[in-house]
């Protein structure tokens, strides 16, 4: 009967350091959340500076080719700086961005 007294008490100790822990790891998820929550998506912000060297790639390479008119090339370059500005500013959202440089790469013949 001594046995069962020890098991119980091991068991006890036991399952209190597992909720012990369990509560420790808990509130070291939700802080790790708290301070994630406005991090930019990295793999968002990774494609929007190859769209972004794409771009700048076909508007400067296009200098020494005739393939776009200069109308067309001064358009894009104007759209590009407006909506550079904007997502810097904050006035879109990082996902119109990344639609909107898609938008441009397709204005250039890019896909």
């Amino acid at each position: 009967m001594s046995y069962f007294y020890i098991f119980l008490t091991g068991g006890s100790v036991l399952v209190f350091l597992i909720l012990q822990f369990d509560k420790q790891q808990r509130k070291r998820v939700n802080t790790l959340l708290k301070s994630t929550n406005n991090v930019q998506p990295l793999l968002m912000m990774r494609s929007l500076g190859e769209k972004l060297d794409r771009i700048n790639t076909v508007l400067t390479a296009n200098a020494y080719q005739v393939a776009m008119p200069d109308s067309t090339k001064q358009e894009i370059e104007l759209m590009l700086k407006q909506t550079t500005s904007d997502y810097h500013k904050g006035h879109i959202s990082m996902q119109v961005y990344h639609n909107k440089l898609s938008e441009l790469l397709e204005k250039a013949g890019e896909k």
